[in-house]
Formats: C-alpha cells, sequence, structure tokens
C-alpha cells in the first residue's frame, strides 16, 4: 500500500562497476507523441528521497511506495560493459516499441509493481455494473481517467488490452456478458512537476466476478431463479454443494483423492499418476519425461506412481547422490633397465582412486619384475679389516706385525685387485728393557790460546744419545779429547800481522 516503509528492494549480481549501472523509472504517458517518458536514477540524477540506491548502485530500494509506483509505470536496470557516457538530462520522453517488449535486451530488465484487484461483486449476465472512482481516488479538474479491459492472463505488454471508455470517473455496464467479466482497470493521467505531459498517476484494477451459483429468467426471485448443478438453495440465494461429502453418481476412483471446489468438486489421482480421477489414472514415467531426481550417475527406473534411482556400475550411494567407488588405475608403463651388466628390477605402480568413497583398493600399488638376464658387471677387490698385530719376537726388542687379506669382496669377473699392502711390520718398545748408552756427537774445539807459538785446545761429549737406562751398556771411550795448536815462534816472523790475529782463533 501507498506510504509503506522499506516495502521493496531489488539487487543485481555480476561484475559491474557504479558507472555501468544505470536505473531507470517509467511514467506512462498520455498522449499520441510518446507512450511514456523515462526518469534515470542513477548518479548525476537528482536524488528522489522515497528511492535509494544502495551497494554501489547494485541494489535499488523503494522506501516508500507512491501512487505512480504502480503497474503500468515500471522500473528497469541497464547494464553495459562499458562506462556510460554523462548525461544531463535526468527526464526525457522514451517509447518502447513492440519489437522491444517482446525481445528484451539480455543486459536490461524490468519489474513492475501490481496492486491486488478490488471486488466489485458477482454479477449475472444481463446485469447493470456501476464502477464508480470516486470511491477509490479524488480526481482533479486536469485528471484524465482511462477506462481498460485488461486479458484474464495478464502480462507485461498488456497488448491485448481494449479501452473501454475515456476520461470519465465512472463506468455503467448494461446487459453484461460474458466478455465483460473479468479485469477491468482504470489509470488516472495528470500533470506531475519535471515531466511536461500529463502522466499516469494512479491506477485502479477491479474485478468483475460471474455468478455461477444461479441462473435467472427476468428479475431475481424464486420463481424466475433456480440454482446451477452444484449448489443448492431457493433460486436467489444458492450455496455450494460439498460434493466430497454427500458423493455424487461420478464418484471418484477408489485410489483417488476429492477435492471440493466453488460449484463442483476435482478427483485428484495419486502422486505419481496423472487423469481425470474419474475414470483412470495412468502411471507418470518420471524418468521418460525427465522429471526424475537421479545422479547423472545414476539410472532411473520407473516404478508405479513413483521411480527408483540406482547408480551405475562403478558408483555407489543412493540415487539421488553417486559416488565413484574406489578402483585401481591402470599399471603404470615398466620402468627402464639403465644397467649394461649385473642384475636390476623393473618397477610399476598403480594408484587407488576416489578415497572420498571411504572404500579401499585390494592388491599392492607396485609390481617388481627382475630386467632381462645380462652379464655380471666386475667386482674390483677391496681389503678386509686389519687383523690384530701379532706379539713382539722377543722379550725387549724384535718386531709386530699385522694383515689384511683381499676378500671384502673378492675381485672377480675381471675386476681390479686390492691396491697397497697387505702386512705391516714395526719394531716393538718397552720401558723394561736394557738401553746402551750411546754417545753426543763432539762439541766443537775451544779457540787456541796463542797466536805464536804452540798452545792446547780441546773438546767433549756426553753419553746421552741415548743415556743407559734399566743396566744398559755404558759407552765405550772418552767423553774428553786435546790436541795442540799455532806454530813455533820461530816461523811467527814470517807470518803477516792478519794471519797472527786469524790463527790465534782457529783451532788445528
Amino acid at each position: 500500500m501507498p506510504g509503506d516503509e522499506a516495502v521493496l528492494s531489488v539487487s543485481i549480481k555480476g561484475n559491474f562497476s557504479q558507472d555501468q549501472i544505470t536505473w531507470y523509472k517509467f511514467y506512462s504517458s498520455q498522449g499520441p507523441d510518446y507512450n511514456s517518458y523515462r526518469r534515470r536514477l542513477s548518479p548525476p540524477a537528482d536524488p528522489i528521497p522515497e528511492i535509494g540506491l544502495v551497494k554501489h548502485s547494485l541494489t535499488l530500494k523503494l522506501y516508500y511506495l507512491n501512487e505512480d509506483d504502480f503497474y503500468p509505470n515500471k522500473f528497469w536496470v541497464e547494464m553495459k560493459p562499458n562506462k556510460l557516457p554523462e548525461r544531463m538530462i535526468n527526464i526525457e520522453p522514451y517509447g518502447l516499441t513492440g519489437f522491444e517488449k517482446l525481445n528484451p535486451s539480455p543486459l536490461r530488465y524490468f519489474f513492475v509493481l501490481e496492486r491486488m484487484p478490488l471486488g466489485v461483486g458477482e454479477f449475472l449476465e444481463g446485469d447493470t455494473v456501476v464502477i464508480e472512482l470516486t470511491h477509490e481516488f479524488n480526481t482533479t479538474l486536469s485528471s484524465f481517467v482511462q477506462w481498460i479491459k485488461e486479458p484474464d492472463d495478464l502480462t507485461l505488454c498488456g497488448n491485448r488490452s481494449t479501452i473501454i471508455a475515456n476520461d470519465t470517473v465512472g463506468i455503467q455496464i448494461k446487459g453484461i456478458n460474458n466478455r465483460n467479466f473479468g479485469y477491468i482497470r482504470a489509470v488516472i493521467y495528470d500533470f506531475t512537476p519535471l515531466i511536461p505531459g500529463r502522466i499516469m498517476i494512479a491506477q485502479r484494477l477491479f474485478l468483475l466476478k460471474k455468478d455461477i451459483s444461479k441462473v435467472c429468467n427476468g428479475e431475481r426471485s424464486e420463481r424466475n431463479c433456480h440454482c446451477n448443478p452444484g449448489f443448492v438453495g431457493n433460486g436467489i440465494h444458492c450455496i455450494d454443494i460439498d460434493e466430497c461429502v454427500q458423493g455424487m453418481p461420478l464418484k471418484c476412483l477408489p485410489e483417488t483423492t476429492c477435492i471440493n471446489t466453488y460449484g463442483s468438486y476435482i478427483c485428484k489421482c495419486p502422486y505419481g499418476f496423472e487423469g481425470d480421477g474419474l475414470y483412470s489414472c495412468i502411471d507418470i514415467d518420471e524418468c521418460a519425461r525427465k522429471i526424475d531426481n537421479c545422479n547423472k550417475n545414476a539410472t532411473c527406473v520407473n516404478t508405479l506412481g513413483s521411480y527408483v534411482c540406482m547408480c551405475k556400475s562403478g558408483f555407489i550411494g543412493d540415487g539421488t547422490k553417486c559416488t565413484a567407488r574406489s578402483m585401481w588405475t591402470p599399471w603404470s608403463p615398466w620402468s627402464i633397465c639403465s644397467g649394461t651388466c649385473g642384475f636390476e628390477q623393473q618397477m610399476r605402480i598403480r594408484m587407488c582412486t576416489h578415497p572420498e568413497s571411504g572404500m579401499r583398493c585390494k592388491g599392492p600399488s607396485t609390481d617388481l619384475k627382475p630386467c632381462p638376464v645380462t652379464s655380471p658387471c666386475p667386482v674390483n677387490g677391496q681389503w678386509s679389516d686389519w687383523s690384530p698385530w701379532s706379539l713382539c719376537s722377543h722379550t725387549c726388542s724384535g718386531v709386530k706385525k699385522r694383515v689384511r687379506i683381499c676378500n671384502n669382496p673378492v675381485p672377480s669377473n675381471e675386476g681390479q685387485p686390492c691396491s697397497g699392502e697387505k702386512d705391516q711390520v714395526i719394531p716393538c718398545y718397552s720401558d723394561k728393557c736394557p738401553v746402551d748408552g750411546m754417545w753426543s756427537p763432539w762439541a766443537s774445539w775451544t779457540p787456541c790460546p796463542q797466536s805464536c807459538g804452540l798452545g792446547t785446545v780441546k773438546r767433549s761429549r756426553r753419553c746421552n744419545n741415548p743415556a743407559p737406562e734399566n743396566g744398559g751398556k755404558k759407552c765405550v771411550g772418552f767423553g774428553y779429547e786435546e790436541g795442540s795448536c799455532g806454530f813455533l815462534k820461530e816461523y811467527c816472523k814470517y807470518l803477516s800481522q792478519s794471519w797472527q790475529e786469524k790463527s790465534s782463533i782457529e783451532t788445528l
């Protein structure tokens, strides 16, 4: 109803920016030049208090419903991939051709607001019906009212509507017939600010219902009227008969459900069947009509009144949900034998698919087999570990020995033998064995004390290389020696001064 707060919110979804979205309000006009005007609601249009654009223009929100918001006035939104050009005109004439109505753009979406119809009453053919708009809407001197007979199946296009009166605030239908029953719309046009012409400012939708309960021949009286089948009464007042309670000569089939209607009844077949319910109810083949709810990996099997979904081979589930069974993938190719000699194995693998099913695949995931037989590879010899040292050959002297063998592995197939020594010998040493003393090297001679004449020089050595220990023998010989140096005095006169000085420091 007009004045309700926050009554409508329309949103669009998509990857559009605010500059690519434009909202319009359509005003249906009364005149030969244009059949409408449109007002741009997107920026830079002036804001309207009753209408707001929120969420970056993705949502149009009507805070209050006004009279001119209803059908045949409408709203629409246009989405374009490129930015719309700036336009200063917010209100402009606009016409919708028949082609545009029947072939709307995929980037333009319409929506309309329709009122609930006002019931005028139930009438018989031949009655006189009067509809006065003044009871519903106060018109002005500049108002223009158009009365339209609408089809029973109202559409947005409305191209089957028929104008039955112009510029009257009420209509009178004398001798109403079957064509007059149904919807009659009164559209009020008038002037409004900012729009140069009369546009629709309000509309009312009336419903004229046919009285199917009775038939009268002349004036309404008990003598001239009688109730139609399905009703009971005195002809003036007729009440619907509930056939489902009282029964009728044509009864519903036992498996059907009887539903009472105004003046009659319906026999409804059970779920999964179709027919009139009086004479037949035929099973609906949901599988053939593709109206089943089976999974794409299931097979639909029709049953009497229903259907069954069975998962296909390789899947498990209830038919509406089918999960692939866990199963092995094909074996991978065998691995390549890369060696040129010796013994090698080839391997292949496979994977257990669809672990989400909660099942396990039976069998191994890997497989091995030997490569084709080739010649054995050469094996180079390698030493074993060293043996422990042997005992010394003598108590306080001699040697000890250790050995190793080229058997880790033994060289084979023309492999290289072990390199290096196969045994080691070292002397034995003991702290308790006697050690014979040995002289150290002689020290240097002392300087000659005489520069002219004969003199004596001396030198020494020590028995410490090594010193005798543990009862070992002492060094043989002397640790001290003397010798002569210089010249006879009678030869001194033949020597130069420098030679004398030199000879005084040399040893013989």
